[in-house]
């Protein structure tokens, strides 16, 4: 059972179903969260793409216990509220998450799968269509089910056509079932969303999956036929055979072509007001809600107007088969589109199996590939390339222009891409200042907040700082009033116990009269207390009296001046006196007393006369009378001081009562000036909010304007994919440059050069400089063609089809049509040491009897040639078989000409030799194949009036092989009867015109004869020992085939051999001709016969 999500007690509550009291409540609880995050992650980690995206396994989540084991609902049988479950899985419905599923699982693969596609990763594009649609799949589901990898798709309901659609919306809601209605619902809201949203057609789509099933499937077709085009284009084997396997597959899609049914019947015209109307005799809708009538046919077919017999078909369906059917009115479009892939893939298919490229032209392609250099491929990988562009590009023939100017062209191209990548630079700068503008802007926002927060505290510190001078006046005032009231003065008015603050606002306008307002109201002037005069003692020193040590004058008053010179000093001396006479007491109170005892005259007692202790009594007296003086003086020096304190009390209260004044005074200026600081701090305050308001103002200007930061990102990513697409333009253009230039060279020095590398983008740098990097080495590339852009020898060879292969111009004449193969002997016979014979030109004569101002359009075809590249001669100077490396084949690519007269026709306007285009042929080899065609249906004149074809081949080569051994390789092969395929060819009728005539008149079976003189036989043969080969004899029959058999044997033709090197000639005797269908020679003075002589020549 699934775990409860961590989220799932964020629930939806629904009211569904309120119909009648007596009514069960139904309720649907959906979740507000995606349930299964955690297992579509875990999925990616543990088994990637394949593995999320897989259904079945999207399809096994979840489960409909969910809900009642994570929430408990009320049980089923409650009589009064019921709960449906929401199940716990994918939802692709209309629930809230349906929207993320169909974005991850369909919109997202369908759009990096079309992007692949048109970027030619076609196998890339099919892996990422197989996560929707696979029709290679080995699912065990039936069809189509199985080949949906999508959960909407793989619905068990069958989808519904468009036509089954809109017979719903004719008819009315009310005869439909419940299931129809609902679809009747579908297709009006996908109408009304065609209304509002004309141009959206996923709003409609989403109304109808079937129209995203047909988009995938053509989306898919659509890359298998680019993908079969990509591989057909390469015209190799191996690469076509791919694409076969590429267009059956999308034939095998795609399936039998639909037939087109003829109509049953027709309609009766009529105007879209008689449709609107409602007819009497039925209960249908004669029009649906797209403004499509349902209308009754007029049958054609008379054995469709009588319905069925009765009780026999019982189906609705049945009108429409029998009797009179209905149909729409207005019929339903076919998607061009659509069937346009049957038509596609059947012409890429008959194509191939008709030998044909891509353009419909039949050529002979080479059995094998040619080979690649795994350097070049290593390098290619090893600079992110896709290796199979490459390996296609080797195979690709060289374009239609000469290599100056494909190197024009792609100089442009790279002075474009330089351009694209000066672009993307600065859009990559500018897009980085828009950036850090943003990042400037948005802390400048969050400095000014913060300032702003600085500057309220300012300013509420500043009225703060008001109130604490208010607190502080109320000090001022309470030490004021304190010392007045001690000087016994009366209370100041201007002295206020409260202030009342006034802010008015301060500007430069009205400043002056606010300012001296607030002047008068809180800088008034106070009563101060004069000081008596100060009456210092002169001479008033320290050291007068008392000897007291000083610094300058004390400024003592005369109390204290007498305080410390007069009672002070008299008061010292006094003590001064006693304490001497203390000491001297004491010491006369060491003295002895003398005195008189009494009883010793009867008086009683003892006297003291004289002695220490009345002496120390006296003393004591002395010294207590000095101290009582200097108590005495001492009250007054005290009395002298406190009078003196008191004065200078006085005068401190003075001083206090004006300070606290004038504190008073400054507290009021100090309030005006603490309400211009509140005023200048709210100033600042609301300076920072204004700031902030510019700022935030000036960001979203930097957001909104036309050229800000998303612009450069989008410029940069929309440049950097033309900077790229652009740099392989330029890179494929400049390598076919490169091919093109070693084609039209053809020197070893250049092709062991590569000019175009493959390491000019840099990925992780943007590709910047790859333009300037592919500049320079297209510049080399160009200096290259100069410097080996050499001149060759130029030669022109008239090849005779009736010296070189009667037989060909026996089948031209008879059928219209014949091959010729032009040998490297020809060439060698004249010019023997040539090698690298390449075509500049050909030209075509055809020697015949036409009309006046009748064309002869002859089509001549190079069917396949070769070079002999290398001046090496070997062993062997002949080729040894096809892999032999001294000679390059051009095969595959087939062009032609068609002339339009018969005398030295080029099949051009102007034969121009600095034309930018290569001439037809140029640069193929001499030694060639060609195809001769002339018109086969509508013969414009008599083809047995042509005598002869001649091939003007004009063609340039080069010295460097040893004649010697070419000499010597010709002697071998003419002495071969195969060697050289050496031939006369004779018309009977015109070269033997008496033999003939002798023949045909004959009235008995003789055979026909004619001599043969040496002299017939080419000039360069004369000097030779010629052996007869064979005789052949060929003609025409009444269906322009040619027929063809041999006369005599290797004696025959040894006799006439040994006759022609005796006597000069030879005769030749036809035997015996028997009449039937291979007969050649009939006695009919009309029909001509022609006879074939293959020789070989020996020294």
């Amino acid at each position: 059972m699934p775990e409860q999500g961590q989220h799932d007690n964020r629930m939806r509550r629904h009211q569904k179903e309120v119909s009648r009291p007596d009514t069960r409540f139904v309720y649907t609880f959906q979740n507000f969260f995606h349930p299964l995050v955690g297992a579509l992650l875990e999925q990616l980690n543990r088994k990637s793409l394949p593995g999320m995206l897989n259904p079945i396994w999207q399809a096994e989540q979840g489960g409909d216990f969910f809900f009642d084991a994570a929430y408990h609902p009320t049980d089923d049988d409650n009589d009064l509220v019921a709960v449906e479950d929401f199940p716990k899985q994918f939802d692709v419905d209309n629930q809230p998450y349906a929207n993320y599923n169909w974005e991850l699982f369909f919109h997202i693969p369908l759009t990096i799968a079309v992007h692949l596609s048109k970027t030619q990763r076609f196998a890339e594009a099919q892996r990422w269509f197989h996560y929707i649609f696979d029709p290679t799949s080995t699912d065990s589901e039936d069809p189509p089910k199985r080949f949906w990898n999508f959960l909407a798709f793989r619905q068990d309901e069958p989808p519904r056509q468009i036509d089954y659609l809109l017979e719903l919306l004719s008819k009315k809601p009310e005869d439909l079932s419940s299931p129809d209605k609902t679809l009747r619902v579908e297709v009006l809201t996908g109408y009304s969303a065609i209304l509002d949203k004309p141009f959206q057609p996923h709003v409609v789509a989403r109304t109808r999956p079937l129209a995203y099933q047909y988009s995938v499937v053509m989306k898919y077709l659509d890359n298998l036929i680019a993908w079969g085009d990509h591989l057909f284009q390469q015209d190799t084997v191996e690469s076509i055979n791919e694409a076969t396997q590429r267009y059956v597959l999308a034939a095998n899609l795609l399936g039998p072509r639909p037939q087109r049914i003829p109509p049953r019947g027709t309609v009766r015209p009529q105007t879209f007001a008689q449709l609107k109307k409602r007819r009497k005799e039925t209960a249908k809708e004669t029009r649906d809600p797209l403004g499509n009538a349902l209308v009754e046919l007029e049958g054609k077919f008379p054995f469709n107007l009588d319905p069925g017999p009765a009780g026999e078909i019982d189906s609705d369906g049945a009108s429409t088969l029998f009797g009179i059917g209905h149909t729409f009115y207005f019929c339903i479009p076919r998607n061009e589109k659509m069937l346009g892939y049957w038509d596609t893939v059947a012409d890429r298919l008959f194509k191939i199996r008709h030998c044909m490229n891509i353009g419909g032209v039949v050529r002979t392609l080479a059995l094998f590939d040619p080979p690649i250099d795994p350097g070049m491929l290593v390098k290619a990988a090893a600079a992110g390339l896709d290796v199979s562009s490459i390996v296609s590009g080797l195979n690709q023939p060289t374009g239609p222009v000469r290599c100056a100017t494909m190197i024009q062209k792609t100089l442009e191209l790279c002075g474009e891409v330089r351009s694209l990548g000066a672009a993307l630079l600065s859009a990559l700068e500018k897009g980085d200042a828009e950036h850090l503008a943003l990042i400037r802007q948005r802390h400048d926002i969050q400095i000014h907040q913060m300032t702003q927060e600085v500057r309220f505290l300012q300013w509420r510190s500043a009225q703060e700082q008001t109130q604490s001078l208010l607190t502080s006046r109320a000090a001022g005032l309470e030490r004021f009033h304190y010392y007045a009231r001690l000087l016994g003065q009366q209370a100041d008015p201007n002295a206020k116990e409260t202030l009342a603050l006034e802010r008015p606002e301060l500007t430069e306008e009205n400043f002056d009269e606010v300012y001296a307002g607030l002047v008068t109201a809180y800088d008034t002037p106070l009563m101060m207390q004069p000081y008596p005069a100060s009456k210092p003692s002169a001479g008033a020193s320290p050291a007068a009296q008392s000897g007291a040590a000083g610094q300058g004058r004390l400024y003592l008053t005369g109390n204290e001046d007498a305080d410390l010179n007069q009672h002070g000093p008299a008061a010292r001396d006094a003590r001064i006196g006693a304490m001497a006479t203390d000491q001297v007491t004491g010491v006369m109170a060491l003295m002895p007393d003398m005195g008189v005892d009494l009883h010793f005259w009867g008086l009683g007692g003892h006297a003291t006369v004289f002695g220490g202790s009345l002496l120390a009594s006296a003393g004591r007296f002395a010294s207590a009378v000095q101290s009582a003086d200097a108590t005495v003086k001492e009250g007054q020096g005290a009395s002298a001081l406190k009078t003196a304190g008191f004065e200078r009390r006085a005068d401190d209260w003075l001083l206090q009562y004006n300070l606290a004044a004038h504190e008073l005074m400054q507290n009021g200026r100090q309030i005006l000036t603490s309400l211009i600081a509140e005023q200048l701090a709210h100033h600042e305050y609301l300076n920072v909010q204004q700031q902030i308001a510019n700022a935030q103002e000036m960001d979203q200007v930097l957001h909104d304007k036309f050229t800000n930061e998303e612009l450069y990102l989008w410029m940069q990513g929309e440049i950097s994919r033309l900077y790229y697409e652009y740099y392989r333009f330029a890179f494929d253009t400049a390598r076919k440059a490169e091919r093109t230039m070693k084609q039209e060279l053809m020197s070893a020095d250049v092709d062991a050069q590569t000019f175009v590398k493959f390491n000019y983008w840099d990925g992780g740098r943007k590709g910047l400089l790859s333009g300037d990097a592919l500049h320079l080495d297209v510049k080399r590339m160009e200096m290259a063609y100069l410097d080996n852009n050499k001149r060759e020898l130029e030669l022109t060879r008239h090849v005779s089809l009736r010296q070189l292969d009667p037989v060909a111009l026996l089948g031209l004449r008879a059928t219209g049509s014949c091959e010729v193969s032009i040998p490297e002997w020809l060439y060698d016979r004249d010019c023997p040491g040539h090698y690298m014979r390449r075509i500049k030109n050909v030209a075509l004569s055809v020697p015949s009897v036409v009309g006046p101002y009748t064309s002869l359009n002859c089509t001549l075809s190079l069917l396949r040639s070769s070079v002999r590249r290398s001046s090496i001669a070997g062993d062997q100077y002949a080729r040894q078989g096809a892999e032999d490396e001294r000679f390059v084949d051009y095969t595959g690519s087939v062009q032609s000409i068609v002339t339009s007269g018969a005398n030295n026709d080029t099949g051009l306007f102007e034969t121009n030799l600095r034309e930018e285009r290569f001439l037809p042929f140029e640069g193929a080899g001499a030694i060639s194949t060609w195809k001769l065609d002339l018109p086969k249906d509508y013969r414009p004149f008599d083809y047995a009036t042509i005598s002869d074809v001649v091939l003007h081949v004009r063609y340039t080569a080069r010295l460097g092989i040893d004649a010697t051994k070419v000499k010597t390789a010709l002697d071998e092969m003419f002495e071969e009867p195969t060697g050289a395929s050496l031939a006369l060819l004779f018309s009977l009728r015109h070269d033997f015109p008496t033999e003939w005539s002798a023949f045909v008149n004959s009235t008995t079976d003789a055979d026909f004869t004619a001599t043969i003189h040496h002299d017939y036989f080419p000039y360069f043969t004369q000097a030779k020992t010629i052996t007869i080969a064979g005789f052949d004899l060929y003609g025409p029959d009444a269906d322009n085939d040619l027929r063809h058999h041999e006369v005599g044997d290797q004696r025959t033709w040894g006799d006439a051999t040994d006759e022609l090197a005796n006597n000069g000639e030879f005769h030749f005797s036809s035997g015996v001709d028997p009449a039937g269908p291979t007969q050649i020679l009939t006695r009919d003075l009309d029909l001509d016969a022609f006879l074939v002589v293959s020789y070989s020549i020996g020294p």
